[in-house]
């Protein structure tokens, strides 16, 4: 296992069905992080990764096989968990382009907006639940949640060429 960032290790992405690897998404990696400032969580937990061709999860199109998302839960500092909706909310506003539901307390989140995949857009619902159908298209989980960010949270500008950083500057 190595580090992708201060949180997040390859060994939490591997594919649950073999244990397979592939490069993740240095934007998914960042917005991860950006959401473990944002929610100040005392963890984000992966709960799918890459998946490999044989996995029964995945889709020949699916974003996980390509290394731009993951399915993740987030522990707050008290332990507890937020909902599948706050997290959708942190993850809209961090920039993540494909979002959806997992209730009650998961999210699939994903940079297909800025990465190569077959469309740039998706907020939705993994699974019929609630008012929720899984075929339905939501247009925004925004709120007006105040989440608990940590002082230590800077603000940045980052550029991606190629899904590789080649500018930062703290603002």
């Amino acid at each position: 296992m190595s580090k992708l960032s201060a949180h997040f290790d390859t060994g939490e992405f591997v594919c649950s069905c073999c244990g397979g690897s592939r490069s993740m998404s240095k934007i998914l990696i960042d917005r991860l992080e950006k959401m473990h400032s944002m929610m100040n969580a005392r963890s984000i937990i992966i709960t799918s990764g890459y998946r490999c061709i044989n996995n029964k999860y995945g889709k020949p199109t699916d974003a996980h096989r390509k290394g731009l998302a993951a399915d993740i839960k987030v522990q707050k500092q008290d332990g507890t968990w937020y909902t599948c909706s706050e997290i959708a909310e942190c993850a809209q506003r961090i920039g993540f382009g494909g979002i959806g539901l997992m209730p009650p307390d998961a999210c699939h989140v994903d940079t297909r907006d800025c990465e190569p995949y077959t469309n740039n857009h998706w907020f939705g619902c993994e699974y019929d639940y609630g008012n929720y159908k899984k075929s339905d298209n939501i247009a925004t989980f925004q709120t007006g949640k105040v989440f608990p960010s940590r002082s230590d949270n800077k603000n940045a500008i980052k550029l991606y060429l190629n899904n590789t950083l080649i500018y930062s500057k703290e603002i």
